[in-house]
Parts: C-alpha cells; sequence; structure tokens
C-alpha cells in the first residue's frame, strides 16, 4: 500500500557546548516507509532498503553519558525498525507493546552482561497502518495529534507523578523526575529491570484523514516551547520541513541546552483500509509473559 504522507524531520544537537549545550548528540530517530528505513548511526544517517508495512516511525532521547545515551537511542530506533520489517498485524497496538516489551527485556539483559545497566532512552512510536495511527510510548518524548487547528497530545511523560497519579498514591519526593526508561528500566516502579507500559495509556489508536498531522519529538522542545506555541507554529507553517526547523528555532530562542529532535508527519492521502483491519477488544490488550 502507498501512504501520501509527508515528514519534516529535525534531528539537532541543539546550541554549541561553549554556549552550555550538549557535546553530542545523544537523540536519534526513525522513518521506516516505502520499503526503505532511516535512522541516525553517529554524525551520518543510514539509509537501509527494507520491505514493510505501513509507515513506522519513531524518536528517542538517550541518557547515560554522551557515549552511552547515543549508544542506547541507536540500539532503541534499530529495535524498533525489526516490526516494520514484520508486516502487516492483525492487532497493530498490541503488537506494538508487546514487541516493545519483548525488545526491553532482550537489551536490558544484553547491556547487563557487561555490569551494572546504567545507560536508557526514551521510545516513542507511531505505526501508520489501514487509516489509523497506533503507538507505545516509554518515557518523556512525546506523539502529538493536530487536527483543524487543534493540538492534542496523546502521550503523558513518565514522571513519578504521572505514575502516582494513576495508581492514586502521594506524589515522591521530586516528582517531575524521569520514572523509567528504554533499555535501562524503572526508578523504583517494582521490577526494576522492567519498564511498565499501560495499555489504552501508553498505547493507543487513531483514525487518520488528510491534512492531519502526526508531531513526534523529544523533551529538547518540549521543555522549552510549550503545547499553546507548538500548536501555533503547526498553524503558521503549513510545510513539514519548515515547521520542523521553525520549532527548532523556537526551542534554541526559549533557552533549549539540549538535543532536539523534532518530527512533523502530515497526512497527505491513505488507502483503503481493509475490512476489519486493526482491530482488536480491549479485553486482548494484555502483553505476553
Amino acid at each position: 500500500m502507498s501512504y501520501g504522507i509527508t515528514i519534516g524531520l529535525v534531528c539537532s544537537t541543539g546550541i554549541e557546548s561553549d554556549r552550555g549545550g550538549r557535546a553530542a548528540n545523544e537523540d536519534n530517530y526513525l522513518v521506516c516507509r516505502n520499503g526503505q528505513i532511516r535512522f541516525r548511526d553517529g554524525d551520518k544517517e543510514v539509509v537501509r532498503a527494507e520491505q514493510g508495512a505501513g509507515v513506522l516511525l519513531a524518536v528517542a532521547d538517550g541518557m547515560g553519558g554522551h557515549e552511552d545515551g547515543a549508544l542506547a537511542s541507536a540500539a532503541a530506533v534499530q529495535a524498533f525498525s525489526m516490526l516494520y520489517a514484520k508486516g502487516q498485524r492483525q492487532a497493530p497496538e498490541l503488537s506494538l507493546l508487546r514487541f516493545v516489551l519483548k525488545a526491553h527485556k532482550r537489551l536490558h539483559a544484553t547491556v547487563a552482561l557487561r555490569g551494572s545497566v546504567r545507560l536508557g532512552t526514551t521510545l516513542t512510536g507511531a505505526w501508520v497502518l489501514d487509516g489509523r495511527v497506533f503507538w507505545v510510548h516509554v518515557g518523556d518524548s512525546r506523539l502529538y495529534f493536530f487536527r483543524d487547528g487543534a493540538l492534542v497530545r496523546l502521550t503523558a511523560d513518565h514522571t513519578h507523578r504521572e505514575f502516582a497519579k494513576r495508581d492514586q498514591r502521594s506524589p515522591p519526593p521530586e516528582p517531575d523526575r524521569l520514572a523509567q526508561s528504554f533499555v535501562y528500566g524503572s526508578r523504583g516502579l517494582g521490577d526494576d529491570a522492567a519498564v511498565r507500559i499501560d495499555p489504552g495509556r501508553d498505547t493507543g489508536s487513531r483514525h487518520l484523514r488528510p491534512g492531519d498531522i502526526l508531531l513526534l519529538c523529544t523533551d529538547g522542545l518540549t521543555g522549552f516551547v510549550d503545547d499553546r506555541r507548538i500548536a501555533d507554529a503547526l498553524r503558521e507553517v503549513p510545510l513539514p520541513a519548515a515547521c520542523a526547523e521553525v520549532l527548532v528555532e523556537r526551542a534554541i530562542a526559549h533557552g533549549s541546552t539540549d538535543n532536539i529532535t523534532v518530527m512533523v508527519a502530515r497526512v497527505d492521502d491513505l488507502p483503503q483500509p481493509r475490512e476489519g483491519a486493526g482491530v482488536v477488544e480491549d479485553a486482548t490488550l494484555i502483553p505476553e509473559d
């Protein structure tokens, strides 16, 4: 199936290190579509031929120091790209959930062979299939949905405050700290080697139509540009490539010293969905052991 989606992408180190910015870029991204996979490898982009289903997108923000953070985010997007190559699924949302949990478990165990696991990354992914977008999320990168001038945030940042709210607990000290990351695991959420992905909250789906925009970004943007100003940029700058550039410029202008990744994906045309595609009962959104 052919998907008419225009993508604007910037993955930037941000401001120079001598002005307080990062010395290296620990962010990464993934674009899988039309028989091709794209992601960062060091200072270059890798483009690889791979047949797959739909359009699979992701952003990842590495943590653990320059080298380790970049390694974690690269490992995350490359592992995630394997889902694209596996092809069409009857239950994409459930497939995303299960795949990320299994990939995390595998990567965490591999890194643990070297000693204490100190590196990690966010991972926010969106899969466009059969006229819908399905997503999965770990960390504090974000996925937004923009339609008819209105912006909706589809993901919730995985802070201690967020999980305390879900569990109806009082917020712990330093509630806005990140509570978990892909590869590293959690920070006091139970099994610290695992990640917690709540079905229907950290996964989900929406119908798409031409003109809709998906925005995937790391906190180098959202830590400095609020949702209102992000929506303003999406309204004011219709071309995805130009809009991604504008959002990065606004983040820097508002004081961002972090790496910044912005992916603006505008839906231009969608194939007709297969009958019953992507339909799955809520009760089946249970990860396998």
